[in-house]
């Protein structure tokens, strides 16, 4: 397989079956899949633990998917978004699990019109990742559990699921801090830049992720390994994610002088999708200034970053560049949907962008898409600050 599973409910690592199904019980050695590490941490002084469970399965699953690795392919750990659980079972059909490996993480082929009615696209063949043994890449696939019953939440939340998943995100975000820790330090990936492809609620996952890792004191040599960081449809906070690249600048990770140097983060967003963007900024936590999401006001005061990029795929201008200079057909939402929270990757030709963002590294670096001597000018950046539907 060209993909290596791994499950999370908050702080309790899993390794599942090959297939994404949970595996509640303790670590068997010899299978392979169980609880791992419960990777517990403290946001005022966090610090990366050990994981040998972790470790052993990277090691023997990397063996394996890693055996035809080529070293143009990319390598790319995926965040699902909310409203998914890794305890559901997973089933030959993707529409009928909400387990995001049975759901999204598959290698089934499914019609555009059923991906968009249902929201199953495959990511890694979307990606253009195949059961090749890593000949056209390498997936990992990280499913965390974004939905919390009704009961928790009324007795935490008040009854508000989606600030309840917000708090789950927080504390899935330590678990995947260990394992990208973890991936690179794998001597099978030592020539590979590990990209990041999220969407919606996982953006908080990645974004707190990287901003706990950032702080000095548990700063490691994977934040340098990072390569792409796509956020799709970010719910993820402003605020966040400046506090998330500030960080990583006083840590000397990012910034003028080292283009090449930490990750790069592409942020695509859309003004058609106002209406679960509204929800994000109206139903979620509220903490020192918290209110527009990623997805739907960009970086905001720093979207001159040069490590960060806001793309609007529903602006005009953007639709129009990529049509002119590489032919590609993004969209925003399905045309008269406009809770289509989910076109970010349903819409064949957003996925299309979105293997050409990963796999030609060149034509879609940073400086390459502002330079303005390109036949077309610079790329359109930047998320329009009014309308509900676009341009």
């Amino acid at each position: 397989m060209s993909i290596i599973r791994l499950s999370c409910d908050r702080e309790q690592l899993y390794a599942p079956e090959p297939d994404g199904t949970m595996v509640d019980r303790p670590f068997d050695e010899r299978k392979l899949t169980g609880r791992l590490e419960a990777v517990k941490h403290s946001s005022a002084k966090p610090k990366l633990e050990k994981t040998p469970m972790l470790q052993r399965v990277l090691e023997a699953q990397l063996a394996t998917a890693t055996s035809q690795l080529r070293p143009s392919a990319p390598v790319v750990v995926l965040v699902h978004g909310f409203l998914f659980d890794p305890f559901v079972a997973v089933g030959d059909n993707p529409s009928n699990t909400d387990n995001p490996h049975g759901r999204l993480f598959h290698f089934l082929p499914v019609d555009d019109a059923s991906a968009i009615r249902e929201h199953t696209t495959s990511w890694p063949l979307g990606l253009g990742i195949r059961d090749d043994k890593g000949q056209s890449g390498l997936a990992i696939a990280f499913g965390w559990k974004s939905s919390p019953g009704l009961a928790s939440s009324l007795l935490t939340r008040f009854g508000n699921i989606y600030a309840r998943a917000y708090d789950y995100a927080e504390l899935a975000a330590w678990s995947l801090a260990h394992v990208l820790q973890r991936l690179a330090a794998q001597p099978a990936l030592a020539g590979h830049r590990l990209d990041i492809l999220c969407h919606s609620l996982g953006t908080r996952v990645v974004i707190r992720a990287l901003a706990l890792c950032a702080k000095e004191d548990v700063r490691e040599n994977f934040i340098a390994r990072l390569g792409r960081v796509v956020l799709l449809g970010g719910s993820e906070y402003v605020v966040e994610a400046q506090l998330m690249y500030k960080r990583l600048l006083d840590a000397s990770l990012v910034g003028e002088g080292r283009a090449h140097a930490g990750p790069h983060f592409y942020n695509i967003g859309c003004r058609e999708n106002d209406v679960l963007d509204k929800l994000g900024e109206n139903f979620g936590p509220r903490t020192f200034g918290n209110h527009n999401v990623i997805g739907h006001n960009g970086l905001g005061s720093l979207q001159s970053a040069s490590h960060w990029i806001d793309l609007q795929i529903d602006g005009h201008a953007l639709r129009t560049w990529f049509a002119q200079r590489d032919t590609l057909d993004i969209s925003g939402d399905q045309p008269g949907n406009i809770w289509d929270h989910w076109y970010y990757y349903t819409h064949s030709g957003n996925m299309r962008f979105l293997n050409q963002l990963l796999r030609e590294r060149g034509r879609f670096a940073l400086p390459a898409l502002r330079n303005p001597a390109q036949t077309h000018g610079p790329i359109p950046e930047g998320i329009a600050p009014t309308g509900w539907f676009g341009d």
